[in-house]
């Protein structure tokens, strides 16, 4: 029979070894979750097969191209190459309004909420025409289909407008925001968005840029719509929001002098993958004249391109999907768009 000290003896040594093996099993388990994160993070499983629900998409309707003198590109990025946005992204169906009863109806409310209340003109079944007198006489027409709309005022045949001081830019952005409001014209990615303010001044019958608040009688309020999907977005001309709007600093019956809004609503829930064509790919057909240029300034004939993002494609022509382009940004204000969907999957 084992005395009380050797019984003692072993069960120190059976904590011990019991201990170690404890502490074992945590080092070799740390060890594994450490092993099996970098497997992971070093062999990512692949993406889903992209669901190409929509089908072959219509190519991006860009504008016509800047005028410019270039004839060779050159790379100059940081790390030297075009970066890597994966290989899938996401395209949003964008619904548009549709031409009925009510579609006309609606438009008729919101055209008399601006003041403009004798019945409209129609040069087709999708444009309607208003005119107003009074105070600040001007015209307004609606696209029944798209809901776009624009209102031009005789601003210049009035003695208060053209002597007024534009309002600051923090109460310019308010002006605008607010009369969209009104309108139930701001959804939340456009409130959300970010905001430009250029001011300008009274010209001969024309607003001419003007170089500070202090020389100026408007300000031009441009509203951009936010990012969608954690990318920027990018409209056809450089800074110019599809929500414009025209304010000054007189009266509020005077406040809106013009307005341009030419903004679609996006179906955040109607969404499918599409596969991307590589960035290296799209710099390849940037250089062979496949791109178009948004912007450069001068006649330099050779274009140095520093950076290049992804960002979701803005268009002031109506778009049945909002998918994005690769942006391409570099010297002397260059910019130029490449459509970042696989060709196979966009006709023309």
């Amino acid at each position: 029979m084992a005395s009380l000290t050797e019984t003692a003896h072993y069960a120190r040594k059976a904590i011990a070894f019991s201990g170690i093996g404890l502490i074992s099993i945590i080092i070799l388990r740390f060890s594994w979750g450490i092993l099996f994160r970098w497997w992971i993070a070093a062999n990512p499983p692949p993406p889903p097969t992209p669901t190409v629900a929509f089908g072959v998409l219509l190519a991006p309707v860009f504008p016509s191209p800047a005028k410019n003198s270039i004839s060779a590109y050159r790379l100059e990025t940081v790390s030297g190459v075009t970066p890597d946005f994966g290989t899938q992204a996401k395209v949003f169906f964008m619904p548009s309004f549709r031409a009925n009863v009510l579609g006309a109806e609606l438009a008729t409310k919101m055209a008399g909420s601006m003041g403009f209340s004798q019945p409209p003109e129609t040069t087709d079944e999708q444009i309607y025409v208003w005119s107003r007198g009074g105070t600040l006489p001007g015209e307004l027409k609606i696209n029944l289909i798209t809901g776009f709309f624009s209102l031009n005022t005789v601003w210049h045949q009035d003695a208060e407008l053209v002597k007024s001081r534009a309002p600051s830019e923090q109460d310019a952005v308010r002006f605008a925001k607010e009369f969209l409001t009104r309108l139930s014209l701001l959804p939340l990615d456009l409130a959300a968005g970010k905001t430009r303010v250029e001011y300008l001044k009274a010209g001969a019958g024309i607003l001419l840029p003007a170089v500070s608040q202090s020389e100026a009688n408007f300000a031009r309020v441009h509203i951009f719509r936010a990012d969608v999907n954690s990318l920027p977005v990018a409209t056809e001309r450089q800074d110019e929001a599809l929500a414009q709007v025209i304010v000054s600093g007189a009266s509020s019956a005077k406040q809106i002098i013009g307005v341009e809004y030419k903004y679609s609503p996006i179906a955040i829930d109607k969404s499918a993958t599409y596969p991307l064509r590589s960035s290296q790919t799209a710099w390849q057909q940037l250089q062979s004249g496949e791109g178009v240029i948004i912007q450069v300034v001068g006649g330099t004939a050779e274009a140095v391109v520093r950076n290049v993002e992804m960002a979701y494609y803005d268009s002031f022509t109506p778009q049945e999907f909002f998918q994005p382009v690769y942006v391409f940004k570099g010297d002397n204000g260059f910019k130029a768009y490449v459509p970042a969907i696989d060709p196979k999957w966009l006709s023309k």
